[in-house]
């Protein structure tokens, strides 16, 4: 699928997310429900922690939706609320699961019912089925959220074992501390997905610089029909990329040939990223440029 454009792989991997966020929030719904009937702070800590997947998954899929869908006009400026969103969804699910687990949390309880082992083994086996789909759709897409999504799908597989190990060894051996610190490690795993995605959220809402030393170097083949690349800098919007470039020209270039150049490097550039959503190129006489370079050197 590598000749397909930017914007059907973008549309793709939204309806792949919107797919995975639908099936793990209707999971963790049913888990929920069970978990708070039978008092399993254990299948209640999975049930939230599906919450906070099911959230990040629906917001990156709109974001990558209505990346699909963007024209000319479209304020890509927009693109910063994806990931103050995205935050604001993930701390109201971190501050209740914090609250349930500090209201709730005792050493001594009646273990969670042995039967809740199928529960938490589908709930493994489903993200582990998301987590094979995903990794597929990523040799297809080459998107990185879908990557990264994989990785994290197949991690929570990984947890709804051991959730459901731990269940066992209360129920066969009466350690319900085993429930306790499953829970915990839930906890602490959450925390930690918190601060990645914190750390992503606000890079993406500040705009900070995009560090690919291979895609800068493309945007620069793209522009050398232009004229010289002076400065290439790719910064993020949300989850998205933002290209600036400075480009000096020569004084000799008629403006319609300049139009024609420029038009045609930000169709290029815009090719080749499938999250690059607006590229500016700015242009500067090059022996203008030149001067002014070569004074600031000296100075």
């Amino acid at each position: 699928m590598g000749g397909v454009r930017p914007y059907i792989r973008l549309w793709l991997a939204s309806l792949y997310l919107f797919i995975m966020g639908t099936i793990t929030l209707a999971f963790t719904v049913v888990e929920l429900f069970l978990g708070v009937i039978y008092q399993s702070l254990l299948v209640t800590s999975d049930a939230l922690h599906g919450f906070m997947d099911s959230a990040i998954a629906f917001i990156s899929g709109f974001g990558l939706y209505y990346a699909s869908r963007r024209g000319r006009a479209f304020p890509w400026e927009i693109y910063r609320v994806e990931s103050l969103v995205t935050l604001l969804a993930v701390l109201a699910v971190l501050g209740f699961y914090t609250y349930i687990l500090a209201t709730s949390l005792e050493l001594s309880h009646e273990p969670t019912p042995l039967w809740m082992t199928l529960l938490l083994l589908a709930g493994g086996a489903v993200t582990y089925i998301m987590y094979l789909w995903e990794k597929h759709n990523y040799k297809i897409l080459r998107l990185e959220i879908l990557k990264a999504d994989a990785v994290h799908a197949k991690v929570d597989a990984s947890l709804s074992i051991a959730a459901a190990g731990a269940v066992v060894v209360s129920n066969l051996s009466g350690l319900i501390v085993a429930e306790t610190v499953a829970v915990v490690a839930i906890y602490l795993y959450v925390l930690y997905e918190f601060s990645k995605l914190a750390k992503d959220a606000a890079y993406g809402i500040v705009g900070a610089l995009y560090r690919d030393a291979s895609l800068q170097e493309k945007i620069r083949e793209a522009l050398a029909e232009l004229g010289t690349p002076l400065d290439v800098k790719i910064r993020r919007a949300g989850s998205f990329l933002v290209v600036y470039s400075l480009v000096g020209v020569s004084p000799d270039m008629t403006m319609g040939r300049i139009h024609a150049l420029r038009t045609r490097a930000i169709r290029a550039i815009s090719k080749l990223h499938p999250l690059i959503v607006h590229v500016d190129i700015k242009i500067v006489p090059r022996r203008k440029e030149y001067k002014r370079v070569e004074r600031e050197r000296r100075a």
